[in-house]
Parts: structure tokens; sequence; C-alpha cells
């Protein structure tokens, strides 16, 4: 347990936010839980990486399917990361959605990467 805490700590003292919601029943999972995600922050910070979410959206061609829409549209995210000097080292989490607003389609598609600066 004493180990659990001062990981926590150390992570609270290096890492600018975090946050630990521990539902009932979990302690023990939800603890260690928190202790890997913030073991796992100090090593990106030690390697000059950082966790960032980013999302874009697109119109929809409606003569290509749903996949190939959702897979312009990440394509396109990616690109958008990469004029932006950084490199994406890990794709941690990604969703996409086909939105309809007034008969109109568009793709809106967001990830959550692992990025550092190109070198």
């Amino acid at each position: 347990m004493k180990k659990i805490i001062t990981i926590l700590i150390i992570a609270l003292a290096t890492s600018s936010c975090m946050k630990l919601e521990v539902k009932p029943g979990r302690v023990i999972g939800d603890t260690v839980d928190a202790g890997k995600d913030a073991y796992q922050s100090i090593q990106r910070s030690r390697r000059g990486e950082e966790e960032r979410g980013f999302s874009h959206k697109t119109s929809y061609d409606s003569a290509i399917s749903n996949a190939a829409n959702i897979a312009g549209c990440k394509e396109e995210l990616l690109e958008v990361v990469s004029i932006s000097d950084l490199v994406v080292s890990q794709v941690i989490s990604e969703s996409s959605e086909v939105l309809v607003k007034d008969g109109d389609k568009t793709i809106h598609c967001s990830m959550q990467v692992v990025v550092r600066p190109k070198a």
C-alpha cells in the first residue's frame, strides 16, 4: 500500500492533471489502474512524449462507403497532426461517427494518441 501511495504522490507532483475515480467494489483495481496510468505518464514525459486528443470533421462522400469515409477522415486527422511537427508514437483510442443534420452528412473522427516532437 505504501508503494501505491508513493506512486500516486509522484504522479501528482510530476503531472499537470490527474483524475482518480474509485468505484465501490473496485478500490484495489482502480488504484492499480491509476498507478499504471501514472507510471506510463511519467515514462512518456521522460521520453519527451505526451498524451493528446485530436478530432476532425469532414464532409461525407456518398460515392464511397461509410468505412472509406471514416478511413479518409482518420487519414486527414493524422495529416493535421503531422503538419503540426508532431509524430504519433501510439494510438490509445479512436472513434468515428456519421452525423446527419438537415439531410447533410458529415464524418466526425477523434483519436487519443501519444505524440512526440519531430526530431
